[in-house]
């Protein structure tokens, strides 16, 4: 399924930029501002098409699959993050900019840990439990 390739693929690009933001963070915010700024907005871009192409697309077909297995996994996934897209874009518009994330320093850092978590648990739990399902079937 070449779709399912292009997801993990997306993913591998996603869990790299948090890398690079995270490193940046763990050096210096302040001075590392500009950069932490541009990766947000670059992150930003491939989330929200990735997301939209997964909430919109695949969880709905998935949804619908003649397999409990993956209708009960989709459905599951899609309560427990559905909000994920939201919640991103509410904290990229936060950070999008150096003189917002030095103003906000202290919540940049508490928020960022909190989101960069849940993108990397839906990643994980997508490529470990849901993705293996629609290959096999």
């Amino acid at each position: 399924m070449g779709n399912l390739d292009m997801l993990k693929k997306q993913h591998e690009e996603v869990l790299t930029l948090i890398k690079t933001i995270r490193g940046m963070i763990a050096d210096s915010p302040e001075e590392k501002s500009k950069e932490i700024a541009f990766n947000i907005n670059a992150l930003s871009g491939k989330l929200k098409m990735h997301l939209m192409s997964e909430d919109q697309f695949l969880y709905p077909s998935l949804m619908q699959s003649g397999n409990r297995t993956i209708r009960n996994t989709a459905q599951t996934f899609n309560h427990e993050m559905g909000n994920l897209a939201e919640s991103f874009r509410s904290f990229a518009q936060k950070y999008n900019t150096p003189s917002k994330i030095i103003q906000n320093r202290i919540y940049f850092i508490t928020e960022n840990q909190k989101i960069f978590q849940l993108i990397e648990e839906r990643i994980k739990n997508e490529d470990v439990k849901l993705y293996p399902l629609i290959a096999a079937k």
